[in-house]
């Protein structure tokens, strides 16, 4: 009740601020809000005035794109998103690590959901693929390229690598996969700095 009550909120916001003056950020609100409320449909709309403020700069296109993908699996819309945000990275001259980010960051959720499911053997097949795509992006200082998926989605962009590596080990460990688990907490540790080597140790430490 409480959530409806916020998103409800959201698009009474957005409705208002968009009275006053139309705007990108207030469709995206708005949009957003009713993918929240599981309106996919109104929610479709109101991205689809979002798109009018893009100008055609192929930026802001994508990231509308991708907002709009990340509030499609807000509404438990997982696949019909998941399968958008792969036509958007296998198209050209696109933002390659934008996709990436978003990809992993929506697996590392997708993974959570089956291994707290207990579908072990899928959440391992999920958070492999959020790894993988996770390696392209672990030494670039996404947290500041794409403040935009923190600012609308309270995202923690700056440690995704290590959140999709982490539940991965967690789930080869939890399935009693030892030596893989053991072989990727190494690797983590080989390629990290020493602060993210000083947590991960003792992440794993508290984890045994």
């Amino acid at each position: 009740m409480a959530r409806k009550l916020e998103w409800d909120r959201a698009l009474q916001n957005a409705a208002k601020s968009l009275s006053i003056k139309p705007s990108l950020i207030g469709y995206i609100t708005k949009g957003m809000a009713f993918c929240g409320k599981q309106n996919v449909h109104d929610a479709g709309a109101a991205f689809d005035f979002a798109f009018t403020f893009a100008n055609g700069d192929s930026k802001t296109t994508l990231l509308l794109f991708l907002i709009k993908a990340i509030a499609l699996f807000n509404a438990n819309e997982h696949e019909a998103a998941m399968m958008r945000v792969k036509e958007l990275a296998a198209g050209p001259s696109v933002d390659q690590v934008a996709c990436l980010v978003v990809e992993a960051y929506l697996q590392v959720q997708l993974g959570t959901i089956a291994f707290n499911n207990k579908f072990y053997n899928e959440a391992v097949e999920i958070f492999i693929a959020a790894a993988k795509a996770s390696k392209f992006f672990a030494n670039l200082p996404i947290h500041t390229m794409y403040e935009e998926f923190t600012m609308l989605f309270g995202w923690d962009l700056k440690s995704l690598w290590q959140s999709a590596n982490r539940h991965l080990c967690t789930v080869l460990l939890r399935t009693g996969k030892y030596a893989e688990g053991l072989e990727l907490y190494l690797s983590m540790m080989e390629v990290s700095d020493e602060a993210t080597k000083a947590s991960t140790r003792a992440w794993f430490a508290a984890f045994r």
